[in-house]
């Protein structure tokens, strides 16, 4: 399957599952959908059907959508009843983890509240305890009783909601938590890097913070006022695990086991487990997941020897996750995730086809080096690469904001066209704090003084991202806020901008393929 299959594929399983999310009264009907499906896949192989591989995946998605719908709306009658003797509804959840215990001043005894999850959507659970020991703990299955609630300004029907238990004696365990878990294990790694993470550091709280969100996805550390200021300038991105951190840490790791010896296939092999550990120790968000599936996809393209694809690679893997999880599709920060990903994507391959404006450089420096003045050329040829590493840099940056602005504007209701200068400057700078934080937090662990070293580095990197980001939310202009948009804006926002690209494709020159010299050599023998 090439790259423009596999995303058009993604595409119309993403649509399935739109429609079928849309339509929750028909969600008992999905089994004729899979069976539907089923005869649908039967005929397209006996009788080599037209598109018939997109029907199929179409009705695949609308099949996934419904069953999640019924689902939900299992859970919610479940909900809205009563148990024996008019006791409110039971659930039986397991502690995934967020264990809090407050004092409660009123009635004495203590608060607890916990997160899980029934089906694809997340629960809060909070139940008063009379004995702070008796909270639940990580891996525990607890049986609650309880009413669920929904916040009015939740962002979808799949938010997280709030199972409130009224009396302590509707609260019972039911199993014990498994010894070294894996949930666990991960967290207690976890807890140890971020304490290596401020080695240090001790002189600046919030910097720590900061790179532990950067490294370790803990931005519950970053403080509200920064929150703010990097979401004005619209670089709040860089402190949420994804494809810029995941692609840091691989290409960090291919360094250091190409540097001992080890071939691009020995590096790919453990590079993608160590990818896969380097997720879980950050909280497994749907961003990260994605991006690491992608960056594991073109390693295995590089392990079995065949070329790697992009955009075949963000096909694949909008293909898993969202074929296993239908409801991230109300998840703002996995589309946005994705998007972004496919605008990156769609910009290099577009981009490479057509001349820049650099091209003159590269011209004389070819004429140069034939006339034998080789300082020239290494000048010339220094300016083409800082130019075109700027240029890069610009384009990304635009191909980034035009993927993500629709999706701010109807998840958050702004735009922040900041974004695009800020951006050039802070993203390569995240990479760099990505790198030496990485580098402190393990060399800490063996010699502390040269880990500090290593930590304030990183730390004077977020410093001026943090200083950048400041002065570019202080412009007049740079972030707005809007109505939220509706589907049809966003729909006409991609035309729009494919329309362009299309007009541009017609005018703009491709990209010259032979060189000056070969141009001369060619007319030389002519001439003779």
């Amino acid at each position: 399957m090439s790259g423009l299959s596999a995303v058009a594929m993604a595409a119309v399983l993403i649509a399935g599952e739109v429609s079928g999310f849309a339509s929750p009264s028909f969600a008992g009907l999905w089994p004729w959908a899979v069976f539907v499906a089923a005869v649908m896949w039967s005929s397209v192989i006996g009788w080599r059907i037209p598109l018939g591989g997109y029907i199929v995946v179409a009705l695949l998605g609308l099949a996934l959508a419904w069953r999640t719908e019924s689902n939900r709306l299992a859970l919610e009658a479940q909900a809205w009843g009563f148990g024996e003797a008019g006791t409110p509804p039971s659930f039986d959840l397991k502690v995934d983890g967020g264990v809090i215990c407050r004092r409660r001043f009123r009635n004495g005894g203590w608060l607890v509240s916990f997160l899980s999850h029934v089906g694809g959507i997340e629960i809060k659970v909070v139940a008063p305890v009379s004995d702070r020991g008796h909270a639940p703990q990580s891996g525990e299955i607890w049986r609650c009783a309880g009413w669920l609630s929904l916040k009015k300004s939740a962002p979808s029907r799949y938010a997280r909601r709030t199972l409130w238990i009224m009396d302590e004696t509707h609260l019972m365990r039911v199993a014990k938590a498994k010894r070294r878990t894996a949930f666990e294990t991960y967290r207690r790694m976890s807890d140890l890097l971020a304490r290596h993470i401020g080695t240090g550091l001790r002189w600046c709280p919030e910097l720590a913070g900061l790179g532990r969100a950067m490294l370790l996805g803990r931005r519950a550390e970053v403080t509200a006022e920064r929150k703010k200021v990097f979401s004005s300038a619209g670089t709040m991105h860089v402190f949420a695990i994804s494809g810029l951190h995941v692609m840091m840490v691989a290409a960090l790791l291919r360094m250091f086991l190409g540097r001992i010896g080890l071939s691009s296939r020995a590096c790919a092999a453990c590079v993608i487990p160590i990818l896969a550990a380097y997720v879980m120790l950050t909280g497994s968000s749907p961003s990260a997941v994605r991006a690491a599936f992608m960056v594991s996809l073109w390693l295995g393209a590089e392990l079995f020897g065949r070329k790697p694809d992009s955009l075949a690679a963000w096909g694949s893997a909008a293909l898993v996750i969202y074929g296993v999880s239908p409801e991230m599709v109300f998840d703002a920060g996995c589309t946005l995730s994705f998007a972004v990903m496919l605008g990156i994507a769609l910009w290099t391959r577009w981009a490479r086809q057509f001349a820049t404006p650099l091209d003159w450089l590269r011209r004389i420096a070819e004429r140069e080096q034939m006339l034998g003045a080789t300082r020239r050329v290494a000048s010339l040829l220094a300016w083409y690469r800082r130019g075109s590493w700027l240029l890069g840099a610009l384009g990304i940056s635009c191909a980034a904001w035009i993927a993500s602005a629709p999706i701010l504007a109807k998840a958050f209701g702004k735009i922040t066209l900041g974004s695009l200068v800020a951006n050039i400057v802070v993203v390569p700078l995240a990479g760099i704090s990505v790198v030496l934080g990485a580098a402190g937090m393990v060399i800490s662990m063996v010699a502390p003084p040269i880990g500090a070293l290593f930590n304030n580095l990183s730390a004077l990197c977020i410093w001026v991202m943090e200083q950048v980001s400041e002065a570019v939310a202080m412009c007049p202009g740079s972030s707005w806020d809007t109505l939220p948009w509706s589907w049809s804006d966003c729909f006409i926002w991609y035309l729009a901008w494919v329309l362009l690209f299309a007009v541009l494709s017609r005018h703009i020159p491709q990209r010259e393929m032979i060189s000056i010299k070969t141009w001369e050599l060619e007319n030389a023998d002519e001439n003779i």
